[in-house]
């Protein structure tokens, strides 16, 4: 008796332990034709979860609160919300920037974690579609490489970066595997001004005071340099397969980007006023 009754004690105090599946991913609906998703800000480490056994499991820290704070900013300057979906779990649980094997490694809570990320992501993307006809998906990170830059991902790795301008822009197959193909077939720019010219989002940035890469005075990362050219979420929800919603990967360094409260404001600041010249340059559109 005294057995059964610890185990149904047990079985309950592990549940109320465990979040729900909205509190380990958080989806929020927004009103501009922008999507955040921050994949790696997560701190939850439920016990019933298991703990991956491979991959990537460091967090990135401070993305959640550098991700509320750009939220806020995006409100300040255009009076909407983006729509935003944060995993709340850490990244030892469940890894939402990689396939599903990878990500939950066989653990059913993981998995259906994972799944209502992206579900949340595609959810997202059709509602912009429906409302907007287009937008843009940010997929935040952090990244401490010895060059620290924001590195923006287009599915366009280092080496291909290193083409000169006229190779980029008649590489028509490295365009189509791009997660901006649509931006880049909308744009009055060419595809190589996009990736790195004077409005190219990186250039935006650097015009207000926060180093990037590929940019205008940045245009590749350099020899044997780290860069993260964009993963899993990039890929599924960005334009590459399909659809109006463009898809940049955004790898925050953490000296003078995450590192402090003050400098994650400011990087808010900049990313929010970028993002209005970008969609009117690019998208044709104003975000107000």
């Amino acid at each position: 008796m005294r057995t059964t009754l610890f185990l149904l004690f047990s079985a309950t105090l592990l549940h109320a332990q465990t979040p729900a599946l909205e509190q380990m991913i958080e989806v929020r609906g927004g009103t501009l034709p922008i999507i955040l998703t921050v994949p790696h800000g997560g701190t939850l480490k439920p016990e019933n979860i298991l703990a991956r056994r491979y991959g990537v499991v460091a967090m990135d820290a401070n993305t959640a609160e550098l991700s509320e704070m750009i939220i806020e900013e995006l409100q300040k300057l255009y009076g909407g919300k983006p729509h935003a979906i944060f995993c709340r779990l850490h990244r030892s649980k469940v890894d939402c920037n990689r396939e599903i094997k990878e990500a939950a490694q066989g653990d059913a809570t993981a998995e259906a974690s994972w799944h209502r990320f992206h579900e949340g992501a595609q959810k997202a993307c059709d509602s912009v579609m429906k409302k907007h006809g287009l937008g843009l998906l940010l997929d935040i990170h952090g990244q401490r490489h010895l060059d620290p830059r924001v590195e923006l991902g287009y599915l366009v790795n280092s080496d291909q970066l290193k083409a000169s301008d006229a190779e980029l822009n008649a590489d028509v197959a490295l365009i189509a595997k791009t997660s901006i193909r649509e931006l880049d077939k909308r744009s009055p720019q060419s595809f190589a001004e996009l990736l790195r010219g004077t409005q190219s989002l990186g250039a935006l940035l650097e015009a207000r005071g926060i180093r990037s890469l590929p940019s205008a005075t940045k245009a590749h990362p350099g020899f044997m340099a780290s860069y993260f050219s964009g993963a899993y979420d990039v890929t599924a929800h960005g334009s590459r397969d399909g659809g109006t919603v463009s898809a940049i990967q955004v790898e925050c360094p953490s000296l003078g980007v995450r590192d402090t409260p003050a400098n994650q404001r400011r990087f808010a600041k900049a990313l929010a006023e970028s993002l209005g010249v970008y969609f009117e340059t690019h998208f044709g559109r104003k975000l107000k």
